[in-house]
């Protein structure tokens, strides 16, 4: 009883001490909130956007039957008489009774439909006429070739075009049994309703060969109700062949005169999957493995032909790396919200200490000073978990949504539901946040009022984190990874099996905030010191509230530790990810134009005077373009006017595609066979004209491409119609120069010319060029139409094209064929781009980091606010007794404005300086993708100023409201007040 009473005055005193400061509450748990949110977030991301691919793969259907598809949770199990024997009923009705009842529930999903579908072996089919003379039994051509067949529900989904659905058939072996035919068959055979037949098929036996007879009459002709309909397992037409039966008429009739009936029996279940979700996985696979097991007990070579078995193992794995992937990508941003909780809780445990030390002092023990602390953060984690939950949901559709950082465009469409699993990690960051906020009362508990008066008198100690140098501990392996990227390019050891994405390896992004971090405690190692210069500095100067302010910052740095660590690495983690986003993006768009070229390149075709050419438009060299390569061509209009030994073109004005409205320029491009002499021997090299004019007006192009821009290279071409633009390393390797002559060789369609060229400039990087795909080969720059002069005639060419922003290929290939220029397949910059930006790593990243960035700014911004506020009543009495002994109101005034413009000014200078740097040190290795053109064109580090502004306006707009309440607090404060108070707050 006594245990009961005592817990209950804990409790009263824990909600007490919540109401008394409520505010601080209040902010403790938006922090919980905001953590709890964000972790629920993951899981749930995770497992809606593979729930997603998965229904994608589940219903591209079989690619065994063509186009058709199946609903995504379908499960087809089949035996087949023909590979495996044929079977009798009694052989197959154990299988069939646990397949049509136990096993379904042992899968443990809402069946939507199921269908039983059992066929016969082949028999052959001839008219009712020749019954009497027998001489079907030796006709080698009957009508066709049937099977009975009986499936569940048939009438259901079918419509009967003439007759109707098959009545059972009696035990009469001379009575015909009733059936019913597809249209296609009785449109072929000519078959109409209430025709009589009959089916022959001879059977081995023991005692010999036997003849089975069974007369049919055509009830009725159907057709399906709908050929979509998720009922038909196989395509409807698999049907044509079949001769429909009633179950009864199946396994009384048909079965009585056969000994092997069962040629083929089907269980097709159509589940409800829309309730799965990554956790179920395990579950569902092993209970088909029970299923499968037990099936092929009962009837060997039972066989699951389609269910998702397979993309259910893929869905769960593939939700669970995510998960990990995330989780570790956002654990910077979690460790922000700690902090920020840490500091809330630090500045009520420090208000609470005068109070804890009494309360120690009567009597109350260290396990009840702990116990209060406990529940008050249980009740505080009971609220953050009930409303974190219900906000994971929106959280989880805003990542799915994202398109870039910050940006949330994209057309989410997720399927999210609270799972256990997200529930689960809720509980983990409620217990990881309960123990953030009961250990600081660990230490407060110990103090008696004696004690903790004499730890006041104490000189302050620097915080355990320096004395243990953990700053310059961490520095070591930050140090390390950026000497392991300069040397080998990546944090991976040679020979792993990662490519280095950084989709695909936490670590590369791990990396730069533990720097980040490394540094932003250097730098509070060294605070105290400039503080300390800096006050030297204000005592000689007249402004007694300037000094007071530097020798606070000098003297009593714990205390503004807390949120001065929250805004430089807030800051710098949002300057490194902001960045990191913006040139992540930029050169998602620069990768994919540079493969295509432009925004668009036209395969066309064409026409040319030889027959073996259909096409006409078949272009030389490999598409190093992101769709892998296809054969390059390009436009031809009208047929060959003469003919000569040689292919001869005639091709239609490049100005005709600009009668497109969604087209805004449009050049030729040739890439041609060549080599080229140099040390006196012939070397394979790729020969690429342009049209100089037309070129720049669409093209892509960086200025870092080449050491000249492209205006200069083009006027270049310009000045000599034989000049040549060769690629840098091909200069270097043969010790030619600009000015030098090249001998060039072109072939094309079986014509070679050679003649001299004048190399007049140089490049590093060309559109749609990889040396190493194209095994180093050089690549030539010329005047398309100087090498049709040299092979004597137009050859060829791909068509680049400028179009309008947000155009619909689909509608501007349409256009093109009206203007008689057809074209043959097309790729688009945009189109790729856009099947980028939804892949769901990049997608839940830059999600993730969006939504923490969003919550640890706000939080920070918070608690810097809260730590202006409690700072002031910390020091209520000083500020009083300051006052009384003649420091007048604006002295006041600049101490407390100087010192908060000290902590934001330092805050944010030191938290951009370090975020620049890890941008300029980290992200030029933090390729997206593997292989030689991953970072082609090269990374291009974009410091996302725009987005640091935009920092900079929130923590000036907190600055303001500080400023706003400290002087009203100052203003409204009463001497007299402060100095009664003494030492009792």
């Amino acid at each position: 009883m006594n245990f009961l009473l005592r817990t209950w005055a804990t409790l009263q005193i824990a909600v007490r001490r919540l109401l008394a400061q409520r505010w601080l509450a209040l902010a403790t748990a938006l922090g919980l909130v905001a953590a709890v949110a964000l972790i629920m977030s993951i899981p749930l991301y995770s497992d809606a956007v593979y729930y997603r691919i998965l229904q994608e793969e589940l219903g591209q259907g079989d690619t065994t039957t063509g186009d058709y598809s199946r609903p995504p949770f379908a499960l087809m199990w089949r035996y087949s008489g023909s590979l495996y024997g044929l079977k009798q009923w009694e052989e197959v009705e154990p299988l069939d009774t646990y397949m049509t009842d136990t096993a379904i529930n042992q899968l443990g999903l809402p069946a939507d439909e199921t269908v039983r579908y059992l066929k016969t072996d082949s028999f052959r089919l001839f008219p009712a006429a020749d019954v009497a003379s027998g001489a079907y039994a030796s006709a080698r051509d009957p009508l066709a070739w049937v099977a009975f067949a009986t499936a569940s529900d048939f009438d259901d989904h079918v419509k009967y075009v003439d007759g109707g659905p098959p009545s059972p058939a009696s035990s009469d072996p001379s009575e015909a049994v009733a059936v019913a035919v597809s249209r296609t068959m009785a449109d072929s055979l000519g078959v109409q309703a209430g025709e009589d037949y009959v089916t022959f098929r001879k059977i081995e036996t023991d005692a010999g060969t036997r003849n089975v007879q069974i007369p049919v009459r055509v009830s009725g002709v159907w057709e399906p109700l709908d050929t979509a309909d998720s009922y038909w397992f196989y395509p409807w037409n698999v049907f044509d062949k079949q001769l429909f039966v009633p179950d009864a008429t199946f396994q009384g009739r048909v079965t009585s005169l056969l000994p092997d009936e069962i040629g083929q029996i089907v269980w097709y279940w159509l589940m409800d999957g829309t309730q799965v979700h990554a956790a179920d996985a395990d579950r569902l696979v092993a209970a088909m493995d029970r299923i499968r097991q037990r099936a092929s007990t009962l009837l060997a070579n039972t066989k699951l032909d389609i269910s998702p078995y397979d993309a259910l193992r893929d869905y769960q794995q593939s939700a669970r790396v995510l998960n990990i992937l995330l989780f570790a990508f956002s654990l910077p941003i979690f460790g922000l919200l700690l902090a920020f909780i840490g500091l809330v809780v630090g500045l009520s445990v420090a208000r609470q200490r005068n109070e804890i030390a009494v309360l120690r002092s009567r009597g109350a023990t260290a396990f009840q000073i702990v116990g209060i602390a406990a529940l008050e953060a249980g009740l505080l984690a009971a609220f953050a978990l009930l409303l974190g939950a219900s906000l994971s949901t929106w959280v989880a559709q805003t990542i799915g949504a994202t398109k870039s950082f910050l940006n949330f465009t994209l057309s989410g469409n997720l399927r999210i539901d609270l799972t256990t699993t997200a529930l689960q990690f809720g509980a983990a960051a409620i217990a990881v946040t309960i123990l953030a906020q009961v250990l600081p009362s660990f230490g407060a508990s110990r103090h008696t009022i004696i004690s903790y008066k004499q730890e006041l008198a104490r000189t302050v100690r620097q915080p355990w984190w320096q004395r243990a140098w953990l700053d310059v501990l961490l520095l070591i392996p930050a140090g390390y990874g950026i000497y392991l990227l300069q040397q080998q390019g990546s944090v991976l050891t040679p020979g792993a099996t990662n490519g280095g994405d950084i989709f695909d390896n936490p670590l590369l992004f791990l990396l730069p905030t533990l720097a980040a971090l490394a540094l932003t405690l250097v730098v509070l190692r060294l605070l105290p010191l400039l503080m300390a210069a800096i006050a030297w500095i204000a005592a000689r100067t007249p402004s007694v509230g300037f000094l007071l302010a530097t020798r606070y910052l000098s003297r009593d740095p714990g205390f503004y530790t807390t949120p001065l660590v929250l805004l430089m690495l807030t800051l710098g983690l949002s300057v490194f990810t902001a960045s990191l986003a913006q040139t992540l993006d930029n050169h998602l768009y620069d990768k994919n134009f540079y493969a295509i070229g432009a925004d668009a390149r036209l395969v066309e075709m064409g026409a040319s005077n030889q027959a073996s050419s259909p096409f006409g438009a078949v272009g030389a060299g490999g598409d190093q373009s992101a769709t892998q390569g296809a054969d390059q061509a390009a436009t031809g209009a009208s047929s060959a006017t003469e003919e000569d030994s040689g292919p001869q073109w005639v091709f239609l004005p490049i100005s005709e595609h600009l009668k497109v409205k969604e087209i805004k320029a449009a050049t030729r491009v040739g890439d041609f066979p060549a080599s080229v002499q140099i040390d006196g021997k012939w070397d394979s090299a790729i020969m690429m004209g342009i049209d100089r004019v037309d070129f720049p007006k669409v093209a892509f192009w960086r200025n870092d491409f080449a050491p000249a821009s492209l205006g200069a290279l083009m006027n270049s071409l310009a000045v000599a119609s034989d000049g040549l633009l060769v690629e840098r390393r091909t200069l270097l390797q043969s010790g030619l120069r600009v000015g030098d002559q090249m001998q060039v060789r072109i072939n094309a369609a079986g014509q070679q010319a050679e003649s001299p060229m004048k190399i007049v400039g140089m490049f590093d990087y060309f559109p749609t060029w990889y040396a190493e795909q194209e095994e180093n080969k050089p690549l030539l720059i010329g005047n398309l139409e100087y090498i049709f002069e040299q092979i004597g005639g137009e050859q060829p060419y791909e068509v680049w094209v400028k179009t309008a922003p947000d155009v619909q290929y689909g509608k501007l290939i349409d256009d093109l064929r009206t203007v008689e220029i057809s074209v043959f397949d097309y790729y688009a910059s945009t189109e790729n781009i856009a099947k980028e930006l939804q892949r769901p790593e990049r997608q839940g990243l830059f999600g993730v980091l969006s939504v923490g960035f969003l919550a640890s700014a706000l939080l920070t911004v918070l608690g810097f606010l809260l730590y202006a506020l409690f700072s002031f009543r910390r020091r209520f009495i000083e500020l009083g007794t300051l006052r009384a002994i003649g420091l007048s109101s604006m002295q006041l005034t600049i101490f407390l404005v100087c010192e908060l413009a000290f902590l934001i000014l330092l805050g944010l200078g030191a938290g951009t300086a370090i975020g620049v740097f890890i941008s300029q040190v980290f992200i030029p290795y933090l390729q997206i993708g593997t292989g030689p053109a991953a970072n082609i064109p090269p990374y291009s580090v974009e410091i996302a100023w725009f987005a640091i502004s935009r920092l900079y306006m929130l923590f000036g707009v907190l600055f303001l409201v500080a400023f706003a309440v400290l002087i009203v607090l100052l203003m409204r404060m009463k001497v007299f007040q402060a100095i009664k108070l003494g030492e009792t707050v």
